[in-house]
Parts: C-alpha cells; structure tokens; sequence
C-alpha cells in the first residue's frame, strides 16, 4: 500500500531519504543471503526476494520521482 500511495501522491523523494532506503536494501539482502546459505526453508527464502524486489521498486520510485520533480522544479523556475 506504501507503493501505491506514493504514486498517487509522486512526493517519494521528500518523504525518504536515499541512505534509508540503501541501508534497508542492504539489511533485506543480507536476510536473502543468509537465508540461503544457511539452507532456509523455501518459503523464508522466498520471503527474502520479496523484500529485496520491494526494495528495489521503492528505490526506483525515489529516483524516478526525485528525477521528474527536480525537472519540474526547474521548469517553473525558467517560467
């Protein structure tokens, strides 16, 4: 719902910050990593991808919409 609300809305880049969501990419991919070696039942293993491809949109979210409103920022100050 997190993702769906920040599309509506398109404000991603002000509501997180970069290093936030790097160091929950980095938590979510050692839980994978862990999880893997350690030979987890394959719906924890699942669990972690889930998370880490989560992560990966909410990243790409951030950047899309911190990318469109610094272009829209710029367009409103050469108006």
């Amino acid at each position: 719902s997190q993702i769906y609300i920040a599309c509506q809305n398109g404000r991603v880049d002000q509501a997180l910050s970069l290093g936030f969501l790097l160091c929950w990419i980095a938590g979510d991919l050692t839980n994978f990593v862990g999880c893997y070696l350690t030979n987890q039942l394959p719906i924890q293993i699942l669990t972690a991808i889930f998370y880490v491809n989560m992560d990966i949109i909410m990243i790409s979210q951030f950047v899309y919409y911190k990318l469109k409103n610094q272009k829209m920022t710029k367009c409103k100050v050469f108006q």
